[in-house]
């Protein structure tokens, strides 16, 4: 099982929208160097669905050479059509990924029975751990505890990063698997609470921005000081609360770049932040005493 602290990490890009590997290569080093625990690339922070195939694959070699074995590394390969995730998967066990992710099959209605063979697909190409990647709010579809549960007992998927504020639900899948089940939190903002309810670690978005923040309290958590780690679990939230007005993606990028590497803009469609709202961004992070 993996544990601790997983950034999702962020894509670089360069000015002329292009992929700005350098720049990958030192934010790797960045949250290497705060003590994390393992990386996640390509998911909903690195603007995964965003890249092509090739960009993809580019990344996790990219990052996977410059670790080195020193963490593990988590590749998400979810797309549309699951031939493409299942080559993505095929491609992150060539480079070195110690496992992969992926987010449920979305746009089309689908069933039970179509989930499961997608993910089956992927889990065969990959040949390595998969974990389902359950993020309702952007796929329109709930991986529920009774469905992750399947997906464990028929030994498809070995781990979640469960982005949901359901923690009952959550609850409910570490007992029903025993706690066999490899488990990560997903929003930033419950990485506490999701421990306390029996999770494993977090794999989150802002701990691009702030790496030590997160590792404090993760170490604070397995030391049994739950007063520190309710004290950096409240500075998070503040911190995730100055994000929300201008849209997570761009907003992490610009404090990213303030506090260690300048990721660049975001991918269209989403769009930079404007010289006002940067301004604004600033004066609100700063005033929580984060910033270098």
């Amino acid at each position: 099982m993996f544990s601790g602290i997983i950034p999702a990490l962020l894509t670089p890009f360069a000015p002329d929208g292009g992929l700005n590997l350098p720049a990958l290569e030192d934010l790797t080093e960045f949250v290497l160097e705060a003590g994390v625990d393992g990386l996640y690339l390509c998911g909903s922070a690195g603007e995964g669905l965003l890249l092509s195939e090739d960009e993809r694959r580019a990344v996790a070699e990219t990052v996977a050479a410059r670790v080195n074995g020193r963490v593990p590394i988590i590749v998400h390969v979810g797309a549309l059509a699951t031939s493409t995730s299942a080559r993505l998967a095929r491609h992150a066990r060539e480079a070195g990924a110690d496992a992969v992710a992926s987010i449920p099959p979305f746009y089309y209605p689908l069933g039970e029975a179509e989930i499961l063979g997608h993910y089956r697909e992927i889990a065969r190409a990959a040949d390595l751990p998969l974990y389902a990647y359950n993020i309702p709010a952007l796929t329109n579809v709930n991986l529920g505890s009774g469905l992750l549960e399947r997906l464990f007992r028929e030994d498809i998927i070995q781990g979640v990063k469960y982005t949901s504020s359901n923690q009952l639900d959550f609850r409910k899948l570490v007992e029903n698997c025993d706690g066999e089940l490899n488990l990560f939190s997903g929003p930033d903002e419950m990485l506490l609470p999701f421990l306390v309810m029996g999770g494993h670690g977090g794999i989150g978005t802002a701990y691009n921005c702030f790496p030590d923040l997160f590792v404090g309290l993760y170490e604070a958590w397995c030391a049994g000081d739950m007063s520190r780690a309710q004290e950096l679990q409240y500075q998070v939230d503040r911190f995730i609360l100055c994000l929300l007005p201008f849209g997570v993606i761009p907003a992490v990028k610009r404090v990213t770049a303030w506090s260690g590497v300048d990721c660049g803009p975001p991918r269209m469609p989403l769009q930079p932040l404007s010289a006002e709202a940067e301004r604004q961004l600033h004066r609100a992070v700063d005033r929580l005493g984060l910033l270098p």
